[in-house]
């Protein structure tokens, strides 16, 4: 899924911990054949090939991505939305000369974005335009984490935590029943500790400008699009949610980035058990309501590494 996966999980029979993990790695690698772009047959690249022509049989998982997605979709007015791959594609992020796209290809692939021109049917996907394409890489990583979390409760683990990328669970407590510490990566200093909390059974996600980019006479472009413009969203340089899922919490950090600090917040507000953290170009840290209460929240070292 174009990330490092890093499991780590506590438990005294090593043969018992060898099992789950590589089932647990299984199962992520078995989502990835189902929903990635980048694999001609896989469900998704079927789905994309057939836009216009005819609905795609799917199986349970690839629906239920797409059904979540679409969810927060309507939710968030669009700021997340799953069509966005014909503009994608023009970005060419991990070219060794990347160039901007053009004015007029790009006004022709936002024609074809539009999350309501989906539609799911008796578990089958249809792209009604022709030249759609759908990109799952907000939210399909997080549904992956999900999957692995319970495969290893399947196989009786009880203390563990999953890292893809950022995107993160926590399996029960730590053995001497204290919570995981979780650091979040500053942005622009990647041995450098944004912020950091205590976790116990949630889920983590952060979308931010370092992932994914190249610069450019003096300008940052990252992989982070506005579906509405085609271009990457300005302003921000990373969100982060906390909530009871990591697919939803992939999707969700995707979408705060996109709405900014007074939309987003006010939205993540509107959710229960979700909370968010902002951080703008000026630097600046933007929390939710209820971001502080979260175990043993901490900031400082954000305050020490303001300069960079």
């Amino acid at each position: 899924m174009g990330t490092l996966v890093e499991i780590s999980v506590f438990e005294k029979d090593e043969s018992i911990v060898q099992t789950a993990i590589q089932s647990a790695f299984d199962e992520i690698q078995r989502l990835e054949g189902l929903m990635s772009t980048h694999i001609p047959g896989s469900e998704v690249s079927k789905i994309n090939q057939a836009a216009g022509i005819k609905p795609i049989p799917v199986s349970p998982e690839v629906f239920e991505v797409i059904d979540r997605a679409i969810y927060w979709a309507e939710r968030t007015n669009g700021a997340l939305d799953i069509s966005v791959g014909p503009i994608q594609e023009l970005w060419e992020f991990e070219d060794e000369h990347p160039s901007l796209p053009g004015k007029r290809a790009l006004e022709q692939a936002l024609s074809q974005v539009g999350y309501g021109k989906i539609r799911l049917e008796n578990q089958t996907v249809f792209l009604t335009e022709k030249g759609m394409r759908l990109h799952l890489g907000a939210i399909a990583k997080g549904y992956a984490v999900d999957r692995a979390i319970n495969i290893l409760q399947e196989k009786n683990i009880h203390h563990a935590f999953i890292n893809a990328g950022g995107d993160l669970k926590t399996l029960g407590g730590r053995p001497d029943k204290s919570a995981w510490k979780i650091g979040l990566q500053h942005p622009r200093k990647p041995e450098s500790i944004l912020a950091s909390f205590s976790l116990s059974g949630k889920a983590v996600a952060t979308s931010g400008d370092y992932q994914k980019y190249f610069d450019l006479e003096g300008t940052r472009y990252h992989h982070i699009l506005n579906p509405k413009t085609g271009y990457p969203v300005t302003g921000v340089m990373s969100a982060t949610v906390v909530t009871n899922t990591v697919m939803d919490a992939d999707a969700l950090s995707t979408a705060l980035f996109v709405m900014g600090v007074k939309k987003g917040l006010a939205f993540i507000d509107s959710l229960k058990n979700t909370e968010g953290l902002l951080v703008t170009q000026n630097k600046v840290p933007h929390l939710s309501q209820g971001m502080e209460d979260l175990g043993d929240f901490s900031l400082e070292s954000f305050k020490e590494n303001l300069s960079y």
